[in-house]
């Protein structure tokens, strides 16, 4: 086995205990007299979502995880078939990098160049589901569960972590250019489902696009009989995701991970 596999792999689990460790200290001791949820109060932006919504981020770490777990079982076993690390490793340990950094500059209040920092994260993301040809072709059950979900999930929250970052840096800088704050809102939305349903349909990634499900109920729920206009257009927009990734389960259901041989 290569090397190399065995270093991505090491450094992989490593950088990513020292994240989860970090966003746990700063989660519970703070940054700067801020901690996210604070900050996140602080920059009052209509599509932050309601806060059961960050919850997903215990989701992630334990996929992510158990990702790990499974990238040191397959760089130190005989298996022949794990390229995948050298295509994984590099920018999987990048984006996890750029998440305890963008901890670090949200809270110190850089919120232009964490941003930058999470376009970051979105770019090393991408990369690895293009490198990776991710849901593209009939993988076995482990590649499937343990390299291709963990990604799907992360990416997706950070696509949706990327727009509500960018509304809090306009929040902060008080732009709203030619539309109120709703009517952007509602625009951010319906950008969010686009891009949602391309990853349906051009990268079957339903697992993404849960996510925003997710994301947009919370939004939703936020705003609920508060704002019936982003209300309802976040119901509509998780509606429409879930029926449409559901659609395109059923239609490839043939190459479902759980059908019976």
């Amino acid at each position: 086995m290569k090397k190399s596999f065995k270093l991505y792999a090491i450094l992989n689990f490593l950088v990513l205990l020292f994240v989860i460790y970090w966003n746990y200290s700063v989660g519970v001791k703070g940054l700067n007299g801020n901690t996210v949820s604070t900050l996140s109060s602080e920059y009052q932006n209509l599509f932050t979502p309601a806060g059961y919504a960050f919850s997903i981020w215990g989701i992630i770490f334990l996929s992510l995880l158990a990702q790990a777990i499974f990238f040191i079982s397959r760089a130190f076993s005989k298996t022949k078939d794990s390229d995948f690390l050298s295509q994984v490793g590099p920018y999987l340990i990048l984006a996890n990098i750029g998440n305890g950094l963008w901890i670090y500059t949200w809270l110190m209040e850089y919120t232009g160049i964490s941003v930058v920092v999470m376009l970051g994260i979105l770019a090393s993301l991408l990369i690895v589901v293009l490198n990776t040809n991710m849901e593209r072709w009939n993988a076995p059950r482990p590649i499937i569960f343990w390299l291709w979900w963990p990604i799907c999930i992360y990416s997706g929250w950070i696509a949706v972590a990327t727009i509500a970052n960018i509304s809090a840096y306009l929040a902060k800088i008080g732009w709203t250019g030619p539309f109120t704050e709703i009517t952007w809102t509602i625009i951010m939305i319906a950008i969010g489902t686009l891009v949602n349903l391309f990853m349906i349909y051009t990268r079957n990634m339903r697992e993404f696009a849960m996510v925003g499900v997710w994301a947009f109920i919370a939004i939703a729920v936020r705003h609920w009989e508060s704002i019936p206009a982003i209300q309802w257009t976040a119901l509509i927009s998780a509606s429409v995701l879930f029926i449409a990734a559901s659609i395109h389960g059923y239609k490839n259901r043939a190459t479902s991970p759980f059908k019976l041989n």
